[in-house]
């Protein structure tokens, strides 16, 4: 195993930069710390550290980057080191796969993702591999680099008017709310098909100025909403490719506060996903780069969405020194909230803490600690969501069960099951089932117990 972590087998084509790297015995961010001594020396700002990972997948960097990873291998292995030798000269034959962009979302521009979703069948229903390491990171990492090429109106395309402007910001919210209220499975179609022709708008119409950055802004927050609607629908290959598909438009858009800002939110839900997923290492990546790209935009409750997917993550981790630290700052950001807050940071409220914090105690394993913080969240009646009444109740029972609270767990089991009749959430769903298999499997002859069952279909 080599140390940077991939092995190398006999017969095996190995990346040349990655050939290079072993030669010096350097690893991915030691370039990339070399590399930003060199661009510290003109006035260019640093590239993150994780820049490179990549380029050792065969991907190649933007041209001005490319020249200062020459210059650097060259000075170190005392030979010139060329884009031909790396494999980045431009005369280097596309890969096969462009051919087919949502295969692959890091060798196609954002153009190209879009026009590739706007086909007859719908995203819910593509047959695609679940994507794990650089594969989810490198478009993020992507957004570090400055200089990336920008995405065009169409020359001839029918002006986007105030009016649909207007019709089209509204229809992302309205959205969010159908399935906040809903689930995502009744809104599925609905909300695929909404994203498909905003993304028509964007790559077929005439637009500039504040409009396109409304309009791109727009469609990072509608891939952001229908991403999360597939997540929450368990389907998860096809959730990756609508939030690959927004980061790369991000990098190509317009750059301005919106649209930073609606990358970050965008990436803090694809960083829930990996965390969901056990992509751990994937999800903190994606995590560090959202607080990059919204470092001068950041308002109190992007940073406290921020706070609630790194704290999240942490409970994946089982990290009990960070969950106390994370929830004060989370709060502190909630007890100022800024003039100018996107609308869609609105969610994140008091109550809501109680609720995320139980349930990273409860991922990382402390039953006890989270019982009173989703017992609050229980107790809120501020959000009108079924939705989100369910998973706070599940949590609950999930806790109880933990902790012996057999009654306890029965009560808000059954109050989940109550609610799950008006939300389709598969995501939802599969929790509560697990959470009665283990009430049944553990209490078989608790009295509350055969109540349970005769109201539970599952069973």
């Amino acid at each position: 195993m080599a140390e940077d972590g991939s092995a190398e087998r006999d017969g095996e084509q190995v990346v040349p930069l990655l050939r290079v790297l072993r030669e010096l015995g350097w690893s991915r961010e030691q370039l990339i710390a070399r590399v930003n001594l060199q661009r510290q020396r003109r006035g260019t700002d640093p590239l993150h550290a994780k820049t490179a990972y990549p380029w050792t997948n065969g991907t190649r960097p933007h041209a001005s980057t490319a020249n200062d990873v020459l210059a650097v291998l060259s000075r170190h292995t005392g030979r010139p080191v060329t884009l031909e030798d790396l494999g980045w000269d431009a005369s280097r034959p596309r890969s096969s796969r462009r051919a087919q962009p949502l295969d692959d979302p890091y060798r196609a521009h954002a153009i190209d993702l879009i026009r590739a979703t706007q086909g007859e069948i719908p995203m819910d229903r593509r047959s695609f591999t679940l994507l794990s390491g650089a594969a989810v990171t490198g478009v993020a990492l992507d957004l570090l680099i400055t200089g990336s090429p920008a995405m065009a109106a169409a020359a001839h395309g029918d002006r986007v008017s105030p009016q649909l402007l207007e019709v089209i910001e509204s229809t992302v919210r309205t959205t969010r709310e159908l399935d906040d209220a809903q689930g995502s499975t009744s809104a599925l179609s609905w909300a695929g098909g909404t994203w498909q022709n905003l993304g028509r708008v964007l790559t077929g119409s005439s637009y500039s100025g504040n409009t396109q950055i409304r309009l791109q802004t727009a469609y990072l927050e509608m891939t952001e909403q229908y991403g999360w609607m597939l997540f929450d629908a368990s389907h998860h290959p096809q959730a990756q490719r609508v939030f690959q598909t927004g980061l790369r438009l991000g990098g190509e858009a317009q750059d301005a506060r919106p649209v930073r800002q609606a990358t970050a939110n965008l990436l803090a839900s694809t960083a829930y996903q990996a965390t969901w997923l056990g992509q751990y290492t994937e999800a903190a990546t994606l995590l560090q780069v959202a607080e990059h790209k919204a470092l001068a935009d950041m308002t109190p409750g992007l940073k406290a969405i921020l706070g609630s997917r790194k704290m999240s993550l942490a409970g994946a981790n089982a990290d009990g020194q960070a969950l106390p630290r994370l929830e004060e700052q989370i709060r502190t950001c909630l007890s100022s909230p800024g003039a100018d807050e996107p609308w869609w940071t609105l969610w994140q409220t008091p109550d809501m803490v109680d609720q995320q914090t139980g349930r990273a105690w409860l991922a990382a394993g402390d039953h006890e600690t989270a019982t009173p913080y989703l017992e609050r969240s229980n107790q809120h009646t501020a959000t009108p969501f079924a939705r989100e009444r369910m998973l706070r109740a599940t949590e609950l029972a999930d806790a109880l069960t933990k902790t012996g609270d057999v009654t306890g767990a029965v009560s808000a089991a059954t109050t989940a099951l109550t609610l799950s009749a008006d939300v389709g959430s598969p995501r939802i769903r599969n929790q509560l089932t697990a959470v009665t298999d283990t009430l049944v499997r553990r209490y078989p002859t608790h009295a509350s117990i055969a109540d349970l069952v005769e109201q539970f279909p599952d069973h």
